[in-house]
């Protein structure tokens, strides 16, 4: 039971105004009970809550089970593709919980009367072994396996798992939509446009003057077709306090995601017929961008992390590069590529420097998947394949 303090009353909660028992206090009830959309609130946490010049202290008392859809501010069914929060109330004496898509409060409080403690993604979910080492399943529980509903498309939707985020297991930055694996937090979305872009000397080599990413179901991935090379997004993504991802943690992201197929879209933007890029997430209108679980496209394109599109779309652009020794001739020297006054590369000859991209992209077939790696493109490249996904250390 949540009850609240007096002033006086002895409690330490720490510089950020919260204590807990354990490492996190806020989970999915049970993470392999997939169309289950509870969430646990654990004993022994506790808030402090600002209301006007006078603090108020929060205390649990035992496990909270909330189920979902009996705490929202707005009453209906939960949104695919859709963040939530999980906040804390104050309704004269009584305090409680409210569940909203507001990133502020919720309705009807404010933000003397809420405190925000949580949140989570409502989204594709792709079944795992109930073991903790998330390797695909199929409809009998075996892994990698084929019986009744293959591990390809053992796809469900409900809660994601590990997007469930309180004030003690985050991301460092709230970027939205995001799922925690290994010790990083990924964005389940490939890039897409918040704002507008724009160039400081209308050249995509210059800095970006003007523009803002974000992860978002239903939204078109930027790529090259908005004149942004590697350089551009890595600016693009310090701003928003993230980063690009190395190969490796691509690798983490990625794994148990299904190869792409030549001459269909079911696992992944990948049919060699395809002409451009598709919107981002799974079962996803093209037209639209809403979600349509029976004639969406690429169902199943979603890793054992909850990571949607690792396979095809757009390429993604990683944080890393290397040096290419594939020329017949060359000289080493200087080479003016990074745009004015940005200096020289020093290499082999033009092109001799370049940064990785993962995934595939979107015509490219089977030779899309979740190892799928591109060392061919310089990072001031503009190429309207190639995009991005953006990560943050947890706090």
């Amino acid at each position: 039971m949540l009850r609240t303090l007096k002033s006086t009353d002895k409690f330490f909660l720490g510089e950020r105004g919260f204590s807990l028992l354990g490492n996190c206090y806020l989970t999915k009830s049970n993470p392999y009970s997939w169309n289950d959309n509870t969430l646990t609130l654990k004993d022994g946490c506790a808030f402090a809550f600002r209301v006007g010049n006078s603090w108020k202290f929060i205390e649990n008392m035992g496990d909270i089970k909330i189920r979902v859809e009996d705490y929202l501010d707005v009453p209906g069914a939960l949104k695919y593709g859709h963040d939530y929060f999980v906040y804390l109330v104050l309704d004269k004496a009584q305090v409680g919980i409210v569940i909203s898509e507001n990133s502020t409060w919720p309705e009807g409080y404010d933000d003397e009367t809420s405190r925000k403690i949580g949140g989570f993604h409502f989204g594709a979910v792709r079944v795992v072994s109930d073991d903790g080492l998330y390797v695909p399943v199929d409809g009998e529980g075996n892994k990698f396996g084929s019986s009744k509903v293959i591990w390809q498309k053992n796809v469900t939707k409900g809660i994601v798992p590990n997007s469930v985020w309180d004030l003690a297991n985050r991301p460092r930055t709230l970027f939205g939509s995001m799922v925690k694996v290994g010790l990083i937090w990924v964005s389940i979305y490939q890039a897409s446009m918040k704002y507008p872009f724009s160039f400081m000397d209308g050249n995509s080599l210059t800095h970006v003057a003007e523009g803002e990413l974000q992860s978002q179901y239903g939204a078109y991935p930027v790529s090259g077709i908005y004149g942004l090379c590697q350089y551009n997004f890595t600016e693009l993504s310090e701003r928003v306090g993230m980063r690009l991802l190395t190969y490796q943690e691509f690798l983490m992201a990625a794994y148990g995601a299904p190869q792409g197929h030549d001459h269909d879209n079911e696992y992944g933007w990948t049919d060699v017929d395809n002409k451009v890029r598709a919107r981002c997430g799974c079962s996803v209108d093209l037209e639209s961008g809403n979600y349509d679980p029976e004639n969406g496209a690429k169902p199943y394109a979603v890793s054992a992390m909850n990571v949607v599109d690792t396979t095809g779309n757009v390429w993604e652009w990683l944080g890393e590069y290397t040096n290419r020794h594939d020329a017949a001739s060359g000289d080493w020297t200087y080479y003016d590529q990074l745009g004015k006054d940005m200096g020289q590369i020093y290499g082999w000859k033009t092109d001799s420097f370049s940064s990785l991209a993962a995934g595939g992209h979107w015509h490219r077939g089977s030779y899309c998947g979740a190892r799928a790696i591109n060392p061919d493109d310089q990072p001031w490249k503009v190429n309207v394949h190639i995009g991005t996904r953006l990560c943050c250390p947890g706090l």
